[in-house]
């Protein structure tokens, strides 16, 4: 059973989401990444919440402000702003179910990931484990000072003169941030944060991903024992093959199959 909510955060926006309800052996909070939704790309969330549904799993997954059916436009968009949009959703899920047996297992996908460490270390009580895939988890070295070519087009000395004048910078085409959420980057070090983390941590990432760098990912998987790194062969962004940006070759679906089973496998 699937259903739809909106709940409201403390500055008032309207945050939409879906409460996928099984057999309540658990929880999954899903995390989306920028300028994608609750779904996610090529419905990597939505699959995933029918998958661990067989499971007896519960899900739920919203879409951050500025994005898909939530209030606000991308400039609205946040680090700061994604707290908020998660604690009104935990809010609703202490009124669902009860407060003192509410465990959830969180989820982070690409720029999900650091919300997904800051809510573990705000709620220790109740955030179980994290699972973060082709995660964002340092700012620095995905967005100020790249180190993919993709990520390099986007953020540049030419790019960056012109947010200070127009307070946008374009991520794609239809996506604008704010110089407020770029001024939040430089700040916000989510690899310092992840070492706080009590919770068993798991990233699965490519290690052809062309638009987070992988080698964040092992250099932090090394630096701490109670990281377990899982690396995909060829795998880009997401769960795509190198060589399918659609999702539909056999190895994608092989991806998308193996992530299901290793988050299940952690939590059931």
């Amino acid at each position: 059973m699937e259903n739809k909510i909106v709940t409201k955060t403390a500055d008032n926006y309207d945050i939409s989401a879906i409460h996928t309800i099984s057999k309540g052996k658990g929880l999954v909070l899903w995390l989306h990444g920028i300028t994608v939704n609750k779904d996610e790309y090529l419905n990597f969330f939505s699959d995933g919440a029918k998958y661990l549904y067989d499971y007896g799993f519960d899900s739920l997954r919203f879409d951050f402000r500025g994005h898909g059916e939530s209030s606000g436009t991308s400039l609205d968009f946040s680090i700061s702003g994604q707290m908020l949009d998660i604690e009104s959703v935990i809010d609703y899920l202490f009124t669902y179910y009860k407060k003192n047996e509410l465990r959830i297992n969180l989820v982070g996908c690409s720029f999900g990931a650091p919300p997904a460490i800051y809510s573990a270390l705000r709620y220790p009580d109740i955030v179980q484990g994290i699972t973060l895939i082709a995660p964002v988890l340092s700012y620095k070295r995905t967005f100020i000072n790249p180190e993919t070519d993709w990520a390099q087009s986007i953020f540049n000395k030419k790019t960056l003169s012109k947010l200070s004048k127009t307070n946008k910078l374009y991520v794609n085409d239809d996506f604008p941030i704010s110089a407020g959420l770029v001024e939040e980057m430089r700040l916000i070090e989510p690899d310092l944060a992840l070492k706080q983390v009590k919770q068993d941590i798991v990233i699965l990432h490519g290690d052809s991903d062309t638009m987070v760098p992988f080698s964040v990912s092992r250099d932090i998987a090394d630096s701490s024992p109670r990281i377990r790194l899982v690396s995909f062969r060829n795998m880009d962004h997401g769960f795509t093959d190198i060589d399918d940006e659609i999702g539909t070759s056999k190895k994608s679906k092989e991806n998308k199959k193996r992530i299901y089973e290793i988050i299940a496998e952690q939590y059931i």
